[in-house]
């Protein structure tokens, strides 16, 4: 059963995103628990534990939607937020936070249907995909969605993964580059492979996976741009 919150305050928006949730759902034979909140206080009071997708109407009177959610992201890293405003230039905000998406309103179904896709697929991806890495003579298996970066450091490979837990492989970096070649992974720098999921910001000293800075080589910072656009649909 999939878990999600729903924070706005408009009546009939909340009723109509509750609306929408339970019939994407229906039609594909699954169910979710639903949780309703008016106000970003009362979320973040009484926020529900091991949440999948929380939509966040940005303009609320007490704590908005990007104030509830960096308070979200010090607990939570995984879980998928959405913002739900018809402030379209607040997007770019989003990336701060680690925003899956973002749905300006006024929302129709099939707008949120095509967004509602992209969300489910990274849960599926986060629940069930896998990748099989060696150390020595043991082989691990690390949860795909988990990981945040893969490191090159010192002749040895590091798998940082959203827990802070790290697993290291005897594997090179460039075998795991292949393993991982049909998923949302990046290799930004001769050293590094990034999770596009968890890239929160990017400038000119790098960019910031989940809280690490990573650099991306100057050859590299063009395709990465259009990667990252690509992947998260300009989140638009």
């Amino acid at each position: 059963m999939i878990r999600i919150a729903i924070v706005e305050d408009e009546a009939a928006d909340q009723k109509k995103l509750q609306n929408f949730v339970q019939q994407y759902l229906s039609e594909r034979g699954q169910t979710a628990r639903i949780f309703l909140f008016s106000d970003g206080t009362e979320f973040l009071y009484d926020c529900p534990q091991l949440l999948d997708i929380v939509f966040l109407d940005i303009e609320m009177k007490q704590v908005d939607g990007i104030q509830a959610a960096y308070k979200v992201r010090e607990t939570d890293r995984l879980v998928q937020l959405v913002f739900v405003t018809n402030m379209a230039h607040l997007a770019l905000e989003g990336y701060a936070v680690d925003a899956a998406d973002f749905i300006v309103k006024p929302i129709s179904y099939d707008t949120f249907s095509a967004h509602m896709d992209r969300l489910m697929d990274k849960l599926d991806r986060r629940r069930t995909r896998f990748l099989m890495t060696r150390q020595g003579k043991e082989t691990f298996c690390c949860s795909i969605g988990q990981i945040t970066y893969i490191e090159a450091l010192n002749k040895k490979t590091i798998l940082h993964q959203a827990g802070q837990d790290i697993v290291y492989s005897s594997e090179p970096l460039y075998a795991l580059e292949k393993k991982l070649k049909a998923e949302p992974f990046f290799r930004c720098h001769n050293a590094f492979l990034i999770n596009l999921d968890y890239v929160r910001s990017f400038g000119a000293d790098g960019v910031t996976v989940q809280d690490t800075l990573i650099p991306v080589s100057k050859y590299r910072k063009r395709e990465f741009m259009t990667a990252l656009a690509n992947y998260r649909g300009r989140m638009l």
